[in-house]
């Protein structure tokens, strides 16, 4: 699967989730041959008020 000039060996993406897709999960899911795997979705009020 290619995304511009990315290729991805596997064609399986792990979805951004909000309280789900921490650290420890996005290990575990490469692990279990996620292609791709994000971070979570981050509040762009909580950046600007740096919390």
């Amino acid at each position: 699967m290619n995304i511009g000039k990315l290729h991805i060996k596997t064609p399986i993406l792990l979805a951004p989730m909000a309280g789900v897709t921490d650290y420890p999960f996005r290990v575990l899911c490469k692990e279990q041959g996620a292609g791709v795997v994000y971070s979570e979705f981050v509040s762009a009020h909580g950046i600007i008020r740096e919390n």
